[in-house]
């Protein structure tokens, strides 16, 4: 009998990524997911399924529903939670910018998002004139720039997934009307494979 044995292979499960359709932190980490290469199982549920045993095994789960990731015997959900695992789990290299006002640059941004665009979007019909408003702030910001902040970062990520829900909702004429926005939309189209996805309605 030799002195070392043979360890079993582990085999390892896909990770489960469960999305909510039209929501857009759903598409930031099918975006981020993607642009990594880290291959996942995406699962499109309704606002109120969830998955009885990811329920059991996270007992914050009702708290943040979507998106939510199992990877084996591990489940997170919420959309920073799951987005800050992607960037950090696989090999490929995670996605920071390399200088200190780079990153405050993209935090800026988000948060622009976040607290400036989202809820105006949120009653479309109602908000045009000040979507257009913070639109055409954003569409300067990209003049002769590739990235929102220079080189690749979250902040492209979180954009472009509200505006796939825009599209989504037949809103992209807000879009086109402005040429940098466009411009950097079609290039993120084309970096990130995933960004064509279509969500799958839940059979009744």
């Amino acid at each position: 009998m030799g002195l070392f044995k043979k360890s079993k292979q582990k085999v390892s499960e896909t990770p489960k990524l469960l999305c909510k359709r039209g929501d857009a932190g759903s598409y930031k980490c099918i975006f981020l997911a993607s642009y990594r290469k880290l291959p996942v199982d995406i699962e499109w549920q309704e606002s109120s399924v969830l998955d009885e045993k990811m329920s059991e095994s996270l007992n914050m789960s009702s708290l943040h529903r979507y998106p939510c990731i199992k990877d084996g015997d591990f489940t997170i959900c919420g959309e920073n939670a799951v987005l800050t695992y992607l960037n950090i789990k696989g090999r490929s290299p995670t996605i920071h910018p390399r200088k200190a006002r780079v990153l405050a640059m993209q935090q800026y941004w988000i948060q622009v998002l976040t607290s400036k665009l989202v809820p105006l979007i949120n009653e479309f019909s109602n908000n045009k004139k000040d979507i257009a408003s913070v639109l055409e702030i954003f569409d300067k910001n990209l003049a002769d720039k590739n990235y929102i902040v220079g080189e690749f970062s979250l902040a492209d990520i979180h954009w472009s997934a509200v505006f796939k829900v825009l599209e989504e909702e037949s809103h992209s004429e807000i879009i086109s009307s402005y040429k940098n926005l466009t411009n950097w939309l079609t290039k993120i189209k084309a970096e990130i494979p995933g960004y064509d996805i279509k969500s799958e309605k839940v059979a009744a």
